[in-house]
């Protein structure tokens, strides 16, 4: 597509055939095509997830000649991030140059509440990395179903752990290396901003919340899991020393109830058990009715893993709560919501603030959250169609505009292999029914899709339009102005 072909419209690549997210925007402005680089990841250890990332980040080269107006990541999520990783001698080194870097305030460390934040998601990252561990321990626990479910939601922490001769900065401090700290922007809810090469394309900073009500909440009220929290220090703390005595570690410091030279580790009691193996049932000893097959049904020794279990679970839905959320309005005022992984509370904060927030002189005058979402006419499904990524009657509901398109960042069957539920039927359902069948999905038919927009077209007269690469590595919608 030439410059001309492209003036008086956006194009919005989505790549396909990854569970992550990796946006490319295209958009025209004094005579040049700028370029918009939205999350660049896939899963961790997605099938062939390295090889997809090489051939997406030379079409990014190919397309952009290496310069990145601008780059936007969400959230430090893997599946958001580890383009920039798997090819980083590209990223950070001289194939690209990175004009501006936009971030949520949670990654400034100048700001206290992120700091305090930071320091909370670190304790439970190395207490998950300990119960990770434990998969290939060789022990029956690796078996379990609760580490299994720790083990899969690993994969979307950056970074669980690191090789001691790695470098042990995180994707996000490398990004800011690279584009230089005059370069970066942290942004807060109910800021207003232009991109400074892009002076015609407007953002509203919608997320995430300051609240830290609204960080916490990751359910709907009415939702199976409630509002479970297990997120401080305290009790990711008390999981990692139990992990290292599982593994026969007695932990400085932890808050063990009894003195030293009464405390043993779980293998040394059984150690102890094995031992008193020859001696007759009158004389067994504690530990070998504790360990005997028979009262296996009394042990309590494995279900610490439910608090394991449910930390993996709130760690995965906090950090999709911090998700920067950008509403970009195009010149004629339609808006294209990019909301990352944004959970329920997250979503609900947007009607918290004005866009601008109130008090900041703004011209028009300032707009409410559903303001905004009425305007929407491409919503970039959150967290790959998931079922508690999206708001119902605070989002999906209030996008009221005609022309409303979907874009779904999926690949069921690597869901599917994982038993995570995406995209989720009721809403799958619910978007096809909101835009008339305009729905694009990362692992779609695009046969369908094509004719999905030919059959209800946004515009009688000027309508959006698809295009797929020949080998299918990406989607690009087109949306006019």
């Amino acid at each position: 597509m030439t410059q001309a072909d492209l003036q008086g419209k956006v194009a919005i690549r989505m790549y396909r055939g990854i569970l992550g997210d990796c946006f490319l925007l295209r958009y025209p402005e004094a005579g040049a095509t700028r370029h918009v680089l939205i999350d660049c990841g896939v899963l961790q250890g997605a099938k062939d997830g390295k090889l997809k990332m090489a051939r997406i980040v030379d079409d990014i080269h190919k397309t952009t000649g290496g310069v990145l107006d601008l780059v936007v990541v969400t959230h430090e999520h893997h599946d958001h991030l580890s383009g920039f990783l798997y090819e980083q001698a590209r990223f950070f080194g001289d194939d690209f140059r990175i004009g501006e870097l936009w971030l949520a305030w949670t990654e400034n460390l100048n700001d206290a509440q992120a700091v305090a934040l930071h320091a909370r998601f670190k304790r439970a990252k190395v207490a998950l990395a300990s119960v990770v561990g434990l998969s290939g321990s060789g022990t029956a626990l690796h078996e379990d179903a609760r580490i299994k479910t720790v083990h899969g939601l690993s994969a979307f922490i950056e970074p669980l752990a690191a090789a001691a001769n790695k470098d042990k900065r995180t994707t996000i401090a490398k990004l800011e290396a690279k584009a230089g700290s005059k370069a970066i922007r942290y942004l807060e809810p109910g800021d207003v901003v232009r991109p400074v090469v892009i002076e015609t394309l407007k953002a509203y900073v919608m997320g995430p919340p300051r609240s830290e009500e609204r960080l916490r909440k990751d359910l709907p009220s009415a939702g199976a899991g409630k509002e479970v929290y297990m997120t401080s220090l305290d009790e990711a703390m008390a999981l990692e020393a139990r992990t290292l005595l599982l593994k026969g570690v007695l932990p400085t410091g932890a808050d063990i109830p009894f003195a030293p030279p009464y405390q043993r580790t779980y293998a040394k009691a059984q150690s102890d058990s094995e031992n008193h193996s020859g001696e007759d049932e009158d004389s067994a000893s504690v530990e070998q009715r504790y360990f005997s097959s028979e009262n296996q049904w009394r042990c309590i020794e494995d279900e610490w893993l439910d608090g394991a279990q449910t930390l993996a679970l709130k760690m995965d839905s906090d950090t999709n709560n911090t998700s920067l959320v950008l509403a970009f309005e195009l010149p004629d005022g339609q808006i294209l919501l990019f909301p990352g992984d944004a959970q329920v509370g997250n979503w609900m904060s947007w009607g918290d603030q004005t866009y601008p927030k109130a008090g900041v002189a703004g011209n028009p005058a300032p707009l409410t959250r559903d303001d905004i979402l009425a305007r929407v006419t491409l919503y970039k499904v959150g967290h790959h169609c998931s079922h508690n990524a999206t708001a119902r009657a605070a989002g999906l509901e209030k996008m009221h505009d005609p022309r409303l398109v979907a874009m779904i960042p999926v690949d069921a069957d690597v869901a599917k292999g994982k038993d995570w539920k995406m995209p989720y039927p009721d809403l799958l359902s619910a978007l096809q029914q909101r835009t008339r069948q305009r729905v694009v999905s990362g692992d779609g038919q695009p046969a369908s899709e094509i004719q999905a927009f030919n059959d209800s077209p946004t515009d009688p007269n000027n309508p959006a339009s698809l295009s797929y690469a020949p080998d299918e590595l990406w989607v690009e919608l087109l949306i006019p102005y």
